[in-house]
């Protein structure tokens, strides 16, 4: 159910060329995506981005998907990555993940290897109505 209420969440088409990565791509799961896609573009699920930077949080490949689709924008799910309530994990042991290190690679261009974050957003229940984004 989705809050009336609640700014977090919104979904819009944001440009391409605006978005800046964190996290390389695995070519071989890219490859899998876009024979998935070829008949199913408009089903293409948003991606994570903070609102602020438009760094993508979650959605690297779906990016690079639409990126090869000849699309100049796509839908991105909005969020203030500074807020408590979104976290991010690293999936390597050999890597110390931070928001900031997140932020400061994708504006460097120092990026990840693959899949090496995880972003977890736990959506904050409404003041007005008691129920989640979700």
């Amino acid at each position: 159910m989705r809050c009336p209420h609640f700014p977090a969440g919104e979904i819009r088409e944001v440009p391409l060329q605006e978005l800046l990565c964190h996290e390389e791509i695995e070519p071989a799961r890219l490859h899998q995506l876009i024979q998935q896609a070829q008949n199913n573009a408009e089903t293409i699920e948003p991606i994570l981005v903070d609102q602020r930077t438009k760094i993508i949080l979650d959605g690297h490949h779906r990016y690079h998907l639409f990126k090869y689709l000849g699309r100049e924008k796509i839908p991105c799910c909005l969020i203030d990555y500074q807020a408590d309530w979104v976290e991010v994990h690293s999936r390597r042991p050999e890597f110390t993940v931070t928001k900031a290190e997140v932020i400061r690679r994708a504006l460097s261009g120092d990026l990840y290897p693959p899949k090496t974050t995880k972003h977890v957003v736990h959506w904050p229940p409404c003041l007005e109505c008691g129920i989640t984004s979700e």
